[in-house]
């Protein structure tokens, strides 16, 4: 799926592919080591690149992601990164990629609405504003996943997790 964007008086397109997960080729391994290939086979694989046709700072995005499991929504965060920042990604035209497993999960739906964000000053405040965005995920029935197609979001639904993001981020703003 291809998602047109304008910002910072530049065109943009996020490119995003879902596809399901062959174990063999996904790295799973290197986060579980006693992998059971085929408990994480067919769960989602996400990709999404940028073609920007701005250069240099123009180009500084991020990423944020977030989840909803059954009556659970949370803010998806990397272990590794600053946890007080909201970002699942930041930087130059930055890619995005994430890979759930949960087949331990019980059956329901695992969705996943995913923002490409600009701070508009870059570096200088603690100010977000969304650009762009994609919904997918995927169903958990008797065990087994099913991926979801993946759907444009409009940037105004933004607006229904913003009051989450600050609960979760209190340091920021969210536009």
């Amino acid at each position: 799926m291809r998602i047109p964007f304008t910002t910072r008086g530049y065109e943009g397109t996020i490119s995003v592919r879902v596809e399901p997960n062959d174990p063999a080729v996904s790295g799973h391994d290197l986060v579980v080591p006693d992998l059971d290939a085929e408990a994480f086979r067919g769960f989602p694989v996400c990709t999404a690149t940028l073609a920007f046709d701005g250069a240099g700072i123009n180009a500084v995005f991020g990423w944020i992601q977030v989840i909803t499991n059954g009556s659970d929504v949370s803010v998806d965060l990397l272990p590794n990164l600053d946890a007080t920042d909201p970002f699942y990604a930041y930087g130059y035209l930055p890619a995005f990629f994430d890979a759930p497993a949960n087949p331990d999960h019980a059956d329901g739906v695992w969705q996943a609405d995913t923002f490409l964000v600009e701070v508009p000053d870059v570096i200088r405040s603690r100010r977000v504003s969304p650009v762009a965005g994609f919904r997918w995920g995927y169903a958990l029935r008797a065990g087994r996943p099913i991926v979801l197609d993946v759907a444009p979001l409009e940037v105004g639904e933004w607006a229904g997790h913003r009051d989450l993001l600050a609960a979760r981020h209190p340091e920021w703003t969210f536009l």
